[in-house]
């Protein structure tokens, strides 16, 4: 019989109650409104067996974050820029119908001070952006990219214009923005099209 840690055993359970539990109050009153208390009150569990599992908050919700399904699924119309252009038409309806977020601005101050939370933030963003390197990927499939291609460059911009527009400006998403965003970065990076 193989030898087991003093204690009780590990609730699986309620991984996904505290993780569900947090996604439910950050779509409430976002991350200023999220604390331990409440998150350990929703899943029905004790304070301490959170911070068993997260050393901060910071580190709940991203896990949180990481088990959301995508926010725009991978479209799929036969071109680069069809492609890209949908991914971004969608995106733009989903950040201008969504009230901002102070979740993303909260994680980017925590994780200029905590080492291990900036290397988790960067693997959620990388999450976050399979979709646009999916589409990327078919393009240069089908030979609508090539290697000169800076397909790295690509994704930065297209969602770093979302995302300075949601952190920064203010301005607001629109279709016609996802579709002039699409046409200029094509116009400038891409070799062949």
């Amino acid at each position: 019989m193989a030898d087991r840690p003093p204690g009780r055993p590990r609730d699986a359970g309620a991984d996904h109650a505290i993780l569900t539990a947090t996604i439910d109050l950050l779509g409430d009153g976002g991350i200023a409104g999220l604390s331990m208390d409440l998150v350990a009150r929703r899943a029905g569990v004790g304070k301490a067996t959170i911070y068993r599992r997260w050393g901060s908050k910071e580190a709940l919700v991203l896990d949180a974050l990481n088990v959301a399904p995508p926010a725009v699924p991978v479209p799929d119309t036969g071109s680069v820029r069809g492609d890209l252009t949908a991914y971004a038409t969608s995106l733009a309806k989903k950040f201008g119908s969504a009230p901002a977020s102070d979740v993303l601005p909260h994680l980017i101050e925590a994780a200029c001070y905590d080492e291990r939370l900036r290397a988790s933030l960067h693997e959620y963003s990388r999450l976050r952006q399979q979709t646009v390197r999916t589409i990327l990927k078919r393009a240069y499939e089908r030979g609508e990219l090539t290697d000169d291609d800076d397909r790295e460059l690509i994704v930065d911009l297209l969602l770093g214009s979302f995302f300075y527009r949601r952190l920064m400006s203010g301005d607001p998403f629109s279709p016609r923005f996802a579709v002039r965003l699409v046409d200029f970065l094509l116009s400038r990076t891409v070799a062949t099209i």
